[in-house]
């Protein structure tokens, strides 16, 4: 049996492997996942007293918020799966950020309303180009299990490591309907900031230079075995 052909494909191979390790590799989009952080929020409290809620303090565990824009700040759990691509900037891959603690509204009173533990999540289905929903709601999940707020203008923004996410608070259908005003629906009463650390998850890929190796490595077993044959 000859062997000739053994060179040229070890050649051929050589020049196919310099290109793998000389050529850049281009940038490909990574997938991340919030890992922790703080929400703040702000309410505004006179429209709120309007429609009979008077914010009267918090409950459970709280933070300061990110800055005196907001009044209160509720820290990210670890049962949070928001997960979101960097292509184009920020894709939203799906999950939700829940927090630990809450407010009162009302305290001291028959009327007293107590609401946490918030979720942020996202459903396409409570977009609203009338009131400028985006999708984006919170959910509270101390007392009623209700979404209070839609969220409107929604701005992520991602240095790689860090997103924050504003967007301002409308009124939910839901939250109108406890308080007995279908009038109130989509209603800004306010304004929320995610400032979150993250984690990338990413695939395990070889190295250029590691699967070049591979492929050398392949193409003499495979030249060994038809000398030895």
């Amino acid at each position: 049996m000859q062997f000739g052909i053994l060179p040229a494909v070890l050649g051929a191979t050589t020049i196919t492997l310099a290109s793998t390790i000389l050529m850049p590799a281009q940038a490909q989009a990574a997938d991340f996942t919030v890992e922790s952080g703080v929400t703040s929020v702000f309410l505004d409290v006179d429209t709120l007293n309007t429609v009979g809620l008077s914010l009267t303090g918090t409950v459970g565990d709280v933070e300061a918020p990110v800055s005196n824009e907001f009044l209160v700040g509720f820290t990210i759990t670890p049962e949070t799966d928001f997960s979101f691509s960097d292509e184009g900037g920020f894709t939203l891959l799906g999950g939700s950020i829940e927090h630990t603690g809450g407010v009162e509204f009302n305290g001291g009173t028959a009327s007293a309303l107590a609401v946490g533990n918030f979720s942020i999540g996202f459903d396409a289905a409570r977009a609203d180009t009338t009131t400028g929903a985006t999708g984006f709601f919170v959910q509270d999940l101390l007392t009623t299990n209700a979404v209070l707020f839609d969220i409107a203008e929604v701005t992520p923004s991602f240095d790689g490591e860090n997103l924050t996410i504003d967007g301002n608070l409308l009124v939910s259908e839901e939250l109108s309907g406890v308080l007995g005003n279908p009038g109130l629906i989509g209603a800004a009463v306010g304004s929320a900031q995610v400032n979150a650390s993250t984690i990338e998850a990413t695939a395990s890929v070889p190295e250029p230079a590691t699967a070049a190796g591979l492929l050398l490595a392949g193409m003499l077993g495979i030249a060994t075995r038809r000398k030895s044959a």
